[in-house]
């Protein structure tokens, strides 16, 4: 990097043919100028600048130097500006699938801050447990909290979502609270529907070891939002994505158990159709749901 550093510091001094210039348009001193271009020199073993009290002037070698390098660095300039001048103007609809519950508690929090970046691009926001069809529906993007197996689609990993084994204070006061999974065979369980084998739990023991539990309930939902409802009126214990609970948990509204058991994951992904080119739209989404540090 300190060799690409140096050589913009000749390419300033070549195009001027003045240290004292170069060095007030770059904002450094005379001598660090100097020094820049000597480091060149010595390695490539080779005069690029002829100094004299008077006058600087570029040797062949330097010629050539000089009209590849500056060529570069126009480039690349040019491309910078194409970029910034395309993600200022991106503009028509992203049209964006996510799961209801990751949707309302984190999407709609950070989508505003996305439009605001690009206030010439709409945004619209499907939301719906169940997987929607990407290229069916015409989705730029779909939001999805799983383990993909489909082909057609393009995946970027945004990170990993956490569940917690919970329960209201009160519920746990009047039936007592679970030492270990297999207490939870005889709790009232609110069961999700849509997770692979709703009405059995995945625990791992401090041997890493799997623990399958088959739990009841008599209320059973494809939401976590209305789980979480139910949780906070005592209705009975869930296995819940953490983002959905974390404020409760933190207000002292929901207390976690089995904390000496670990809780399966799900990996976080943005999906996009499996295309050729990644639509500009798309990417400048998912790059700031990945800058963003979407909570996992």
């Amino acid at each position: 990097m300190n060799e690409l550093v140096d050589l913009r510091v000749f390419v300033e001094v070549a195009k001027r043919l003045s240290f004292t210039q170069a060095a007030a348009s770059l904002g450094i001193n005379k001598s660090a100028a100097s020094k820049a271009v000597s480091r060149i020199e010595e390695r490539l073993d080779v005069k690029l600048i002829q100094r004299s009290t008077r006058k600087l002037s570029l040797t062949e070698e330097g010629s050539r130097l000089f009209e590849k390098s500056n060529a570069a660095f126009s480039t690349i300039t040019e491309v910078e500006q194409e970029i910034s001048s395309n993600q200022q103007q991106l503009k028509g609809k992203l049209r964006i699938a996510a799961p209801m519950s990751y949707g309302l508690t984190n999407l709609v929090r950070q989508i505003p801050d996305f439009m605001n970046k690009y206030p010439k691009l709409g945004v619209e926001l499907h939301l719906e447990d169940k997987m929607s069809e990407i290229i069916g529906e015409g989705f730029d993007v779909a939001i999805r909290i799983s383990d993909l197996k489909d082909s057609a689609m393009v995946a970027r990993k945004l990170g990993e979502i956490e569940h917690v084994t919970v329960a209201s204070t009160a519920y746990l006061k009047q039936y007592g609270v679970p030492k270990q999974p297999a207490d939870l065979g005889s709790h009232k369980c609110l069961i999700y529907t849509y997770r692979d084998t709703p009405r059995q739990w995945v625990y791992f023991d401090a041997q890493a070891q799997q623990i399958n539990v088959n739990v009841t309930g008599n209320f059973e939902t494809n939401n976590s939002l209305a789980i979480r409802e139910c949780l906070l009126k005592g209705l009975g214990i869930a296995l819940i994505p953490a983002f959905v609970v974390q404020e409760d948990i933190e207000a002292g509204r929901l207390k976690v158990i089995l904390r000496d058991y670990g809780c399966f994951k799900r990996n976080l992904y943005a999906v996009i159709p499996n295309r050729k080119h990644i639509n500009s739209k798309a990417r400048a989404f998912i790059d700031f749901l990945k800058s963003s540090n979407a909570p996992a």
